[in-house]
């Protein structure tokens, strides 16, 4: 039965399930956005509780509508844990240098409007960086650009960059100059060789080099 769905529908079925929740929670605490964003435990295991079980879900229905590991591009080696690294460098440095050519363009910053406060644990936070990145980059990034192939590189990339981004309203303009951004490059690499590894690797880092408590 699940294997005699319309493609488009598997689509709209996986982004609703694994991205609808944070979505809308993004979307509910833009609205009453203040200057200050804080990432505590209890949000940590919020978002770590929500992918367990609604990335347990998406992986059951892909495996019944024939998906794999391999079709995804999920391998572990230390080849790709190494590009993760240089991913990460690249990245960061690829996003500082837009951040700096918006301030000049507009003559704003748009790290002022809210600042970003992380009070998470350390058994929190390495919990966290377990479970976040392979969610995200499996399901946002490896499967939107493999479901969407035949559609060409140009519309995946970047309706995988605007689920990202719609996922983190709640940062404010911040937002729209760093995980926009973050999308299109992790998309694009990821289109260029099919291998989620990199991403995870360099989503974890980021992750765990932004909230650990001693950078606090």
């Amino acid at each position: 039965m699940l294997r005699r769905l319309p493609h488009w529908l598997e689509i709209v079925i996986i982004n609703l399930l694994c991205f609808g929740p944070f979505a809308v929670r993004s979307i509910l605490d833009l609205r009453g956005l203040h200057s200050l964003v804080l990432f505590d435990n209890k949000r940590a295991l919020w978002i770590g509780g929500v992918e367990l079980v609604c990335g347990t879900l998406a992986l059951l229905f892909l495996r019944a509508r024939g998906w794999t590991r391999e079709g995804l591009g999920l391998r572990i080696t230390g080849l790709q844990t190494i590009a993760g690294m240089w991913l990460m460098l690249a990245s960061n440095i690829a996003i500082a240098l837009f951040y700096q050519l918006v301030k000049a363009a507009t003559n704003s910053d748009p790290g002022t409007a809210t600042s970003f406060k992380a009070t998470v644990s350390l058994p929190v936070l390495i919990a966290l960086v377990l479970i976040n990145p392979l969610y995200d980059e499996l399901f946002v990034v490896a499967y939107n650009l493999r479901a969407l192939e035949g559609s060409g590189a140009a519309f995946a990339i970047t309706l995988s960059a605007l689920i990202r981004f719609l996922c983190h309203l709640d940062q404010g303009p911040i937002a729209a100059v760093t995980i926009l951004p973050l999308g299109l490059i992790f998309a694009a690499v990821y289109w260029r060789w099919k291998r989620v590894w990199p991403l995870v690797v360099a989503h974890g880092m980021m992750d765990f080099l932004g909230m650990m408590p001693s950078s606090q």
